[in-house]
């Protein structure tokens, strides 16, 4: 059996699409939430993540949620303007059944491969929409995660970004990073692949410049240039010149 592991796509269709096309023969996707803001292309994310004819595994991310139910996505500080303006843009351009789609993904879920287990959530087990739980947090704090996932095999997140394996007791912890808006320095989307039981992180190139040219069109030229920033860089937030045209 073989997965392809994915997070946080955030409306980037072209990115989306090298990882799909580097990853052409997989028996089923796992997504771990955030289909849709920041960037110009939801309805192609969301309009995937409906039709795809290979097994889909999915859990509702707090963007997600946020649109589906026009609510706070709760996101970091820095964050938190450009989020605002995109998802007035976001909901402009989602029909009703995509935005009821949204809201109805589920916060979790389990999904059994003959005798592994698999625990699928967008951010933690005990607060699946908004903690922020990094890679290097105190190893109690991913035991306690663990135990409210009722330990199993393979604990399946996204919302950071950022790309790691590690093992906790009998627990393999896997954060694919993010397709759409990658951090840690690399731009390329970042996937991963679960095959029998064995990840890899992996990344592919993609035309970002077709994405930023496409923020420009879509968003304030602020806006645009903040976010085009995060993904020519994986994942800086410049200094914004005007604040409060945010």
């Amino acid at each position: 059996m073989k997965l392809l592991l994915i997070s946080d796509l955030h409306a980037n269709w072209p990115a989306l699409q090298a990882v799909l096309s580097a990853a052409p023969s997989v028996d089923g996707v796992v997504c771990l939430g955030d289909l849709v803001n920041y960037g110009p292309h939801p309805a192609e994310c969301v309009r995937w993540a409906r039709t795809e004819t290979i097994p889909v595994w999915i859990v509702q991310g707090n963007h997600d949620r946020a649109i589906g139910r026009d609510e706070d996505p709760r996101c970091s500080a820095p964050y938190r303007p450009l989020a605002a303006v995109m998802q007035r843009y976001t909901a402009g351009h989602l029909d009703a059944k995509a935005k009821t789609y949204l809201a109805g993904l589920p916060a979790t879920t389990t999904v059994a491969l003959g005798g592994t287990r698999l625990f699928l959530c967008h951010a933690t087990p005990s607060n699946p929409h908004y903690a922020y739980l990094p890679p290097d947090a105190a190893p109690a704090r991913w035991e306690a995660e663990l135990t409210a996932a009722g330990q199993p095999d393979f604990l399946l997140v996204g919302h950071t970004h950022l790309s790691f394996v590690f093992r906790v007791g009998r627990t393999t912890i896997v954060n694919p990073g993010s397709v759409g808006q990658p951090k840690g320095g690399d731009p390329r989307a970042a996937y991963a692949i679960w095959q029998d039981g064995r990840i890899t992180l992996k990344r592919a190139a993609y035309d970002i410049e077709a994405v930023a040219a496409d923020l420009v069109a879509c968003a304030p030229a602020e806006v645009a240039a903040q976010l085009v920033g995060v993904l020519r860089t994986g994942g800086e937030l410049p200094p914004t010149q005007n604040p409060s045209a945010l």
